[in-house]
């Protein structure tokens, strides 16, 4: 989970226009991060996961190595946009959404990853790929629990704005 902040996107339209935005006419790629055992603290994996049924060599998660897969991403020479999502705490009702920018992320941020996203976003940025981060406010982060509604809503607008971007793109 990551101590970011930025400003909120209010509907799952503002937040495919907001995407669209950073994006521009590139390859969209989205890493998932969260931990699956920690309720909402897993949205970013399960945004990650429902769209690789869709655009499994676009889509990954934790559980597929981000760090080898954000090498992979930063060797190719292609125009490219790497989404990350996970929870964040953004000091905001649960489900809130917000992207935050590559620049915007904190060097010396709170995580609870092996790699650090601002170490990953850098190697990114400096192969010239665009970045930025999804964030989502859980609710609970209680071991085993459930996703929370609001989160579980949540995950359904980033994971559609998402596909419809990478429909796009890809």
């Amino acid at each position: 989970m990551h101590k970011l902040c930025d400003t909120p996107c209010e509907s799952e339209e503002d937040l495919r226009r907001c995407l669209e935005e950073i994006a521009g006419k590139g390859r969209v790629y989205v890493l998932g991060l969260g931990y699956l055992d920690k309720a909402d603290d897993g949205a970013g994996v399960l945004v990650a996961e429902a769209l690789k049924k869709l655009f499994p060599a676009y889509s990954f998660s934790e559980h597929d190595g981000v760090e080898g897969t954000v090498l992979d991403i930063s060797e190719k020479d292609e125009d490219a946009t790497v989404f990350f999502v996970d929870a964040a705490a953004l000091k905001s009702e649960p489900g809130t959404i917000r992207v935050i920018m590559r620049e915007e992320i904190q060097e010396r941020e709170i995580t609870t990853h092996r790699v650090a996203v601002a170490l990953l976003s850098s190697v990114l940025a400096k192969a010239g790929k665009r970045v930025a981060v999804i964030g989502i406010q859980p609710g609970t982060i209680e071991f085993r629990g459930e996703v929370s509604q609001p989160v579980a809503e949540a995950i359904a607008a980033v994971t559609g704005a998402l596909g419809s971007l990478m429909k796009l793109m890809n």
